[in-house]
C-alpha cells in the first residue's frame, strides 16, 4: 500500500492483476515501478498481467500516512506501515515504530471518553436538580 522514496513514505498509485503459474494475484505496484511489470511479464512465460488498476487512497488513509511521514520512520517497516496507513492497524506488542503514535491515539481516545462522561454527569446532575426542584415546589404546594 506504501512505498519509501526519497526518505519519505508514499501511497502505491496502482495494483497490478496477473497470472502465475495459474494462480490470479493481485498486488501494489511499488517502488519497482510499472514498467518493471511488463518486463517481467516479457521474460517470464509463466506469467501474464491481466490489468493495472489504479489505486485511489481515502482522506483517512492520507491522514494516517502524513501521520507516519511526521515520525521520520525509514524504510524498513513498510508492512507495518501499510497495516496502519490503510486500515488504522497498530502492529502487536510493544516494541514499534508506531508506539508513540499508538499511545497519543489512546490517550486522545481515552481523553474524549472522560469527557463524554463528565458531561453525561452534568446532565444527569442537572436532570436530578430539576426533579428536586419539581418535588420542592409539591411539597410547598401541597402545604
Amino acid at each position: 500500500m506504501i512505498l519509501y522514496k526519497n526518505r519519505k513514505w508514499h501511497m502505491c498509485s496502482e495494483k497490478v492483476r496477473y497470472v502465475q503459474n495459474g494462480e490470479e494475484i493481485t498486488q501494489f505496484v511499488g517502488s519497482e515501478g510499472h514498467d518493471w511489470w511488463l518486463d517481467f511479464e516479457q521474460k517470464h512465460e509463466h506469467t501474464e498481467i491481466i490489468e493495472f488498476v489504479d489505486v485511489v487512497a481515502t482522506q483517512e488513509q492520507l491522514d494516517r500516512l502524513e501521520e507516519v511521514n511526521q515520525l521520520n520512520i525509514p524504510d524498513g517497516f513498510s508492512s507495518i506501515l501499510s497495516d496502519y496507513v490503510g486500515d488504522g492497524v497498530f502492529p502487536e506488542g510493544v516494541n514499534h515504530p508506531l508506539m508513540t503514535l499508538q499511545l497519543k491515539k489512546e490517550n486522545e481516545q481515552q481523553g474524549i471518553a472522560i469527557s463524554e462522561r463528565e458531561i453525561n454527569e452534568i446532565i444527569m446532575g442537572v436532570q436530578i436538580s430539576d426533579i428536586e426542584i419539581q418535588m420542592l415546589e409539591l411539597q410547598l404546594g401541597g402545604m
